[in-house]
C-alpha cells in the first residue's frame, strides 16, 4: 500500500496519516473485514470519536481497498468497497433508539442461545460489540455478576461490567451448558495436530467461542422483524451501547460513572471511582 501511494506521488504525511488510520481500523476490527463489520465499526467511531475521525478512517479504508485489494480480487473489492460510504462532517439524521420493550421483543426473536446471550450482555453493560469476545472464562465472576474486561489501548478502554441476577441465571442455566455442548461438537479430532490443539485450547478459554459475524446477523434480522425494515436497517450493535448510556443517564446515574462503565474515562479516573 505504501509503495502504491508513493508511486502515485502522495506526500509522506498523507501516507503516514492513511497508514495510521488503516492500522487502527484493522486492529480494532480484529483484522477481519466484512461489510457488516465495517459498517458497525464506523458507526461506533462516529458515535465515540466524532465525524472527523470517522471520515478519515472511512477514506483511508477506501484507499487501502482500492490500491491493494482491487488488483488481486475485484469481486471481493467491490463487495467491501461499496458496502460503506465516506463520512460527511455535517451532522446526519438522528437514529431513534429502541425502547426497552422493543429490546425485549428483539431478544425473544433471536434464534440461537449464543446470540441471545451476546445481545443481553451488550444491552445491559453498554460494552463495545467486540469486547465480550475479549473475555475469558476466568474474567467472569458468576457469583458477583462481574465481567473484568481490563482492556486499555491507545484509543479504547474497558474496565469492568456488571450483570443483573436474571442474566446471570440465564447464563448459568442456559448459556454455559450449551457452550459446553458446542465445544464438544467442534473439538473432536482437532487435538491431534499441534496447531489445532492450540486453537481448541484457545476456544475453551473464551467466554464466547462463536463467530461474531453470525451473531451480529442473527440480531440484525430479529431487529428488522420487531422494528420494521427502515428502523431495523438503522439498527446495529452500537445502538445497544447508546441505549445503555441514555437509559442510565435518564435514571440519574452520574455521567462520570456511565463514562467509566463504557470505557470513556481515563485510567486515573477509573482508579479513583
Amino acid at each position: 500500500y505504501i509503495n502504491a501511494m508513493r508511486l502515485r506521488g502522495r506526500r509522506e504525511k498523507t501516507i503516514r496519516d492513511r497508514v495510521y488510520y488503516i492500522r487502527r481500523a484493522l486492529a480494532e476490527m480484529g483484522w477481519v473485514l466484512t461489510p457488516e463489520g465495517i459498517n458497525e465499526y464506523l458507526a461506533g467511531v462516529l458515535d465515540e470519536d466524532g465525524p472527523n475521525v470517522a471520515r478519515h478512517i472511512a477514506a483511508s479504508l477506501k484507499s487501502f481497498l482500492k490500491l491493494v485489494l482491487k488488483p488481486r480480487d475485484p469481486n471481493l473489492f467491490g463487495l467491501l468497497y461499496n458496502s460503506f460510504t465516506t463520512i460527511k462532517t455535517e451532522p446526519g439524521k438522528k437514529v431513534k433508539l429502541p425502547s426497552i420493550d422493543e429490546l425485549r421483543q428483539i431478544f425473544t426473536r433471536i434464534r440461537s442461545i449464543e446470540a441471545k446471550t451476546y445481545f443481553l450482555i451488550l444491552a445491559e453493560t453498554g460494552l463495545r460489540p467486540s469486547e465480550p469476545f475479549l473475555v475469558t472464562m476466568d474474567d467472569v465472576d458468576l457469583e458477583q455478576g462481574i465481567i473484568n474486561i481490563g482492556k486499555v489501548t491507545e484509543t479504547k478502554r474497558a474496565y469492568v461490567a456488571f450483570l443483573r441476577p436474571e442474566t446471570l441465571d440465564f447464563i448459568k442455566r442456559v448459556y454455559l451448558p450449551w457452550r459446553e455442548e458446542f465445544l464438544k461438537m467442534i473439538t473432536p479430532g482437532m487435538e491431534a495436530a499441534e496447531w489445532s490443539r492450540n486453537y481448541v485450547n484457545n476456544q475453551r478459554k473464551r467466554f464466547m467461542p462463536f463467530d461474531q459475524g453470525r451473531l451480529r446477523r442473527e440480531i440484525k434480522e430479529a431487529a428488522r422483524q420487531v422494528l420494521g425494515e427502515e428502523r431495523g436497517e438503522e439498527f446495529n450493535l452500537y445502538t445497544l451501547r447508546r441505549f445503555f448510556e441514555t437509559w442510565m443517564l435518564s435514571r440519574g446515574v452520574p455521567e462520570a460513572i456511565v463514562d467509566t462503565l463504557q470505557g470513556r474515562a481515563p485510567p486515573r479516573e477509573h482508579r479513583i471511582l
